[in-house]
């Protein structure tokens, strides 16, 4: 009789991590909650908000997600993906906030998963994944853009010098590695330094990566058209965060409220917490508050009413996730119940 040794499980550290975004994000939306001395004013102000700019703001922010995936379709006209209807681009776009939205503790964000149901649609992950990532660089690149143009041709005391430079040298840099990735420089020496690591296949990849970036990078005619659209989606948008705080009770000047709002969105891009949960409403309050000299409640009203906002289009996206799940069972059956009779003749 053999006696079986029990099997050591390992420990599954990127579910840990996920977990431990979220509890971090969770906690720190608590404590930015918890440290506004005014929380009797922010209950107050949610319940009196002006329910029209609210969906005015829902409005432009969805007509900025139309845009938005416009953008992403002009990408794909530089690439070897056969032309995908922009209805389901949308959809795509839509489930990708779903996941960036109500899926914390996925390993998959929503550029993430934007990138995985392209490679299924097209069937080349390569050109997919470069798709997307060029989508999100262009957008991030006129946000920071816009800023920085704000704020070289208006003067705001209330924007301090650091605050300006910080912002320029952002753009700049932004810009810089837009050519870098349309040009591929580097590539070939980091590709050999993963072949001497044995990492061949790796090498492989990225290799496959900066062609599809730099053929989708190629045509300035239609990386004209997608800073076009960006500055367009990002008008929306940023006039929809205005128009929220306005809701508010709330005036500052347009101008001054735009490169904040920027700054907000390029620290969301730090990987602390899932959707930026907390951070955005700290950022929010930090830059609304510290600056234009809001009131803390209606600076960390607006950050909730944005990220509902934001949630209302990912419950939309996962509607649109279920209707595909839906379709591809009832394609599956199809396709099993007429290959059936040619299994059994």
């Amino acid at each position: 009789m053999t006696e079986t040794t029990p099997t050591k499980r390992s420990i599954n550290w990127k579910r840990i991590w996920n977990w431990g975004r979220l509890i971090l994000g969770v906690g720190g939306l608590g404590i930015v909650i918890y440290s506004v001395s005014e929380r009797d004013a922010l209950i107050e102000g949610l319940l009196k908000v002006n329910l029209w700019w609210v969906l005015v703001a829902l409005v432009l922010n969805f007509a900025a997600t139309l845009v938005k995936t416009g953008r992403w379709w002009l990408v794909l006209q530089g690439s070897d993906i056969p032309n995908l209807r922009p209805s389901r681009l949308l959809g795509t776009y839509l489930v990708g906030m779903f996941f960036s939205q109500f899926m914390p503790g996925s390993s998959m964000g929503g550029d993430a998963m934007r990138m995985v149901e392209m490679s299924a649609d097209s069937g080349k992950a390569a050109s997919s994944v470069a798709s997307v990532m060029i989508e999100r660089v262009v957008g991030m690149l006129t946000i920071l853009s816009t800023a920085s143009l704000i704020l070289l041709f208006t003067n705001y005391d209330e924007l301090t010098l650091t605050f300006e430079l910080a912002m320029h040298i952002l753009s700049v840099g932004g810009i810089a590695a837009l050519f870098v990735l349309r040009m591929g420089w580097f590539v070939e020496p980091f590709t050999k330094l993963l072949t001497r690591f044995k990492l061949g296949r790796v090498a492989g990849k990225v290799v496959s990566l900066s062609e599809a970036l730099q053929s989708q990078l190629g045509s300035m005619r239609i990386l004209f058209y997608m800073v076009v659209l960006s500055f367009l989606a990002n008008a929306m948008t940023m006039t929809g965060a205005y128009l929220v705080l306005i809701g508010f009770g709330e005036t500052v000047p347009y101008f001054a409220f735009i490169p904040l709002m920027c700054m907000a969105v390029a620290v969301e891009l730090i990987p602390i917490a899932p959707g930026a949960l907390g951070l955005r409403e700290a950022t929010y309050v930090a830059f609304l508050t510290g600056f234009l000299g809001v009131a803390e409640s209606a600076s960390l009203g607006t950050a909730l009413v944005v990220r509902a906002i934001s949630m209302v289009h990912g419950v939309i996206g996962g509607l649109i996730l279920v209707s595909r799940g839906i379709s591809s069972n009832q394609q599956s059956k199809v396709n099993s119940n007429t290959t059936a009779p040619s299994a059994t003749s």
